[in-house]
């Protein structure tokens, strides 16, 4: 089955505020991490701003939260909508191409249903751990990289042997499979752990993915560096040029005080600014792209610290890679 191109035309992008945009879509990754997949929807589909909800990245992730409930028609027509809009997106040209493997006909789509279903369940056992700020589905919008989506799984078979005993499913060897790459990238994330460990900073190695929060005061007011927090972060970058490939994927959270009077969840813009800030001072200094590092606001209630003055921070969660 070959997916209809997309349309000729080129829909103008809504203009929506990019920090609206950015938190709405904060928001709806931290639900989906948390395994709130249709609270994640609900955020992505909020009234109250239609230009937002029809931004592409908001219609990216929309797609593959559609795709991670096997809504594939839905997740095509999200993927559709962001062509509309930007022709040459490559994760919607990819995500479309997987929704067409996955629900065609003949040989081809049938090893395309199975390599789907195996990378899908690598891709939940290792994200979810790697992701206790609650683990999605996907870890951030890399326009480059290729989400896998869930495929409907199929029943056990006879493999032929004649004793009625069922024989091996792909779902039993993509189970075993999934179980060593969890364990290898959970290895990975403790010597990154080890070698990131340093002064000012507190290391945790959770699942496959590296936590790193600061613990001295990062930013002096706003989105103000502290001189101890724009060496810390440049030490970071460092340590990450030294000892992460360019696949490992970096998400920055920010995060503000709590302010009497304020909403106690949500996210804030401020908290966004001083993740962008952030991702700055890290691109600099590890020598990376600034589209590298993924960025979001923290919900008010994940504050790192009990102490006000240190909340006015980020932080740093990596997940490295083996290739």
């Amino acid at each position: 089955m070959t997916e209809p191109p997309p349309p000729r035309g080129r829909a103008p992008e809504p203009t929506g505020a990019p920090l609206r945009v950015a938190l709405r879509v904060s928001r709806a990754r931290r639900a989906a991490r948390a395994g709130d997949v249709d609270g994640a929807l609900r955020v992505l589909d909020e009234p109250e701003d239609p230009a937002c909800a029809e931004h592409p990245d908001v219609l990216d992730l929309r797609a593959r939260l559609h795709a991670q409930r096997g809504a594939l028609d839905e997740a095509a027509a999200c993927w559709r909508r962001v062509l509309a809009r930007r022709p040459d997106d490559p994760a919607a040209r990819a995500g479309l191409a997987r929704v067409a493997r996955l629900t065609g006909r003949g040989p081809r789509a049938v090893l395309g249903r199975h390599r789907a279903r195996t990378a899908a369940v690598l891709a939940l056992s290792t994200v979810a751990a790697a992701l206790a700020v609650g683990g999605t589905l996907l870890t951030g919008s890399d326009p480059g990289r290729e989400t896998p989506v869930a495929a409907p799984t199929e029943p056990d078979r006879d493999d032929g042997r004649g004793d009625g005993a069922p024989g091996p499913t792909a779902e039993s060897d993509a189970s075993d499979a999934a179980s060593e790459a969890a364990a290898e990238q959970a290895a990975l994330a403790r010597e990154l752990a080890r070698e990131l460990a340093g002064q000012g900073l507190r290391v945790t190695a959770e699942g496959g993915a590296v936590e790193v929060a600061f613990t001295e005061v990062v930013f002096a007011e706003a989105d103000r560096l502290t001189p101890g927090g724009a060496e810390r972060l440049a030490a970071l970058g460092a340590a990450l040029a030294a000892h992460t490939g360019p696949d490992a994927r970096v998400e920055i959270l920010g995060h503000a005080a709590a302010v009497p009077g304020a909403p106690d969840s949500g996210g804030s813009v401020l908290a966004l600014w001083r993740a962008l800030v952030a991702a700055r001072e890290l691109s600099a200094a590890a020598d990376r792209p600034l589209t590298d590092f993924t960025t979001g606001s923290a919900d008010q209630r994940d504050a790192p610290f009990d102490d006000a003055a240190l909340n006015r921070t980020v932080t740093v969660e990596i997940t490295p890679s083996a290739a």
